[in-house]
């Protein structure tokens, strides 16, 4: 009879939130990496393409963010509000996921607080 009991209490349903949620958590810490790696490339690739460009027209022999940002601010203020454009779109996919996966962990623990105030009344009377 315990045993039943016992196999009844953590259910499948459990196990399958508890598997999203873990996805999830897992999701929410790739999307971190992969958008925080996309706004490194991304900014070195816009440098990469700027710097002969910028060579060619005005003869500077040598071209780094500093130069640029003084010979071409427009540029230089796209290219940083790009980049952490794509930083901070990635910390909301890591809230988001993280939200999600808390939840669901929320959600299990809930169901099994009420599941075992229920039993423990049960017994009890």
């Amino acid at each position: 009879m315990t045993d039943s009991i016992a196999d009844d209490f953590y259910t499948k349903k459990h196990l399958r939130l508890t598997r999203i949620a873990y996805i999830a958590k897992i999701f929410a810490w790739i999307a971190l990496v992969v958008q925080g790696v996309w706004m490194v490339v991304h900014f070195i690739q816009a440098m990469n393409g700027y710097i002969p460009q910028a060579m060619y027209n005005s003869f500077i022999e040598e071209l780094n963010f500093r130069t640029m940002w003084k010979h071409d601010t427009a540029f230089a203020a796209l290219l940083l509000t790009e980049s952490i454009g794509i930083f901070f779109r990635g910390v909301v996919y890591w809230l988001v996921l993280k939200g999600i996966s808390l939840g669901l962990y929320m959600i299990v623990e809930t169901d099994l607080n009420y599941k075992e105030s229920a039993e423990g009344e049960s017994n009890e009377q």
